[in-house]
Formats: structure tokens, sequence, C-alpha cells
């Protein structure tokens, strides 16, 4: 092979080899671009646009869609507002029966923005901080519902509760009227009272709730067991003998249950 023909042949090699790295470059640039077009696509909304977000969706709304999952991907953002709650609301409950509280957080906060005076969307989302141990946060939302409905008694009930937990006697006294206005004869409501009276150094009043209690459920342990203890404080050690005995059959009758 002649001195010219080899050196041809080198650049032919060496052109063939730039136009492989060139069309490699440009399939590696392409693949760049496509990601972050679908990163963009995926933040398009925060915070909550996860696969079980778009499951939920599909599963609603999905009769509007009608050219397939990529119109489905692409027009997702255009659902109406109220159906976008009951998405929220779905998602929120998927996790709740997951234990996932946490995670339930999220879509119940994004639910409650969508519909602010959805008073169940909100006690929804402070059951759910509760459970994730966010109490304060949770009374301030059990503090909302109240404003939109005061006469919201299982908000009411749960806000002097967490005040309690807190062990914030003081607050959970000033709720204790209007529980005992509003919910006379709920013994749980009752006991709360007397717990929140007892701590407070009202102990007549606590004997009275939980008296009243044990008139409505006769056979609840705890109602029997703290009467016998508030009876001990005042040194009616006889009432507090009957609470006490009263206990113990009720523990033997569970026992004989099992």
């Amino acid at each position: 092979m002649s001195e010219k023909k080899a050196k041809v042949k080198a650049k032919e090699k060496e052109k063939s080899k730039d136009k492989k790295q060139t069309a490699e470059a440009r399939k590696t640039q392409k693949q760049k671009l496509n990601g972050k077009k679908k990163a963009d696509q995926t933040h398009v909304e925060s915070p909550d646009l996860s696969t079980v977000f778009y499951l939920h969706a599909a599963l609603m709304v999905g009769k509007r869609i009608v050219n397939g999952v990529l119109d489905f991907y692409n027009g997702i953002f255009g659902i109406a507002p109220t159906d976008k709650a009951k998405i929220y609301e779905s998602v929120s409950a998927h996790y709740f029966r997951k234990g996932l509280h946490l995670k339930a957080i999220n879509s119940l906060r994004e639910w409650a923005r969508l519909e602010p005076e959805n008073t169940r969307a909100l006690f929804q989302l402070a059951s759910a901080m509760t459970k994730s141990g966010k109490i304060k946060p949770a009374i301030n939302v059990y503090s909302k519902i109240l404003k939109l409905d005061p006469g919201n008694i299982d908000a009411l009930y749960a806000k002097t509760r967490l005040f309690f937990k807190r062990k914030e006697f003081d607050k959970a006294m000033e709720n204790v009227d209007e529980l005992q206005r509003r919910a006379p004869e709920n013994p749980e409501a009752l006991y709360l009272i007397a717990m929140t009276c007892s701590r407070c150094d009202k102990i007549d009043e606590a004997i009275e709730a939980l008296k009243k209690a044990i008139e409505i459920n006769e056979d609840e342990i705890k109602y029997h067991q703290n009467l016998g203890f508030l009876y001990e404080r005042v040194g009616k050690n006889d009432e507090a003998a009957k609470c006490f005995s009263r206990v113990m059959e009720l523990e033997d009758e569970e026992y004989e249950d099992e």
C-alpha cells in the first residue's frame, strides 16, 4: 500500500470515529433533555404528585380522560378544585389505613387548602397531627374548627384532651363548662372533665362528673377506680373501698368473659 493511500484510509477512519462520537453525544444530550423535561413536568405542582396521587386521580376522574395515558398526565392539572379535593381526601384515607399519618398530613393539608371551611378535612388533619405527635399544631387546627363551628363537640373534646395531655390544665379547665353544657350525657367527656377538675383541685366537681359518668356507663373500670382515688383524697375511705370493690368485680367479669 502506497503512503498516499494509507493517509486517505487513516483520514476516513478518523471521520468515521468522529461521526460515531457526535451521534453518541447527541443521544446523551437528548436523554438529558428528556429527563429534564420529565422532571419539570413532575414538579409542576407541590407537594404530592406521587404515584398514589395519580392512581387515585385515575380512579376518580378517569372518565374525563379520552386520549389515553399521555393526555391524562398532561391534563391532570385541569381537574376542578372540588374533584382535586376528593382525590386528596382519598389519598389521605389510603395513608391513614396504612398507619402512615405523617404522609397523610401532606394530603390533608392540600385538601384543607382547597376547602378551607370543610371542618371534616380540618378534623382529619388535626387527628393525623395528633397521631404523629404534633400536638400544638393539632390544637391550632381544632381551634380553627371551633371558630367555623362553635358547636363541634368532637373538636372541643379533642382540644381539651390535648391540653390535658400537655399538662396545660388551666387551659383545659377553660373548656370544661362548655364541654359539660354541650356533652352532658357523654361519659368520656365527663371523665375528661373529672380528670381536669381533679388536677385543678376541684375535687367535688370531679367526683360529681365521675358519678354521672358511672350512671351512664356502669361497666367502665377506670371511672370507678378514679372515683375511688378521689374519695381517698377527701378522706371518704368507705366510699373509696366500695369503688375499689366494684373495680375488682368488673375485672373478674372481664377475666371470666375471656
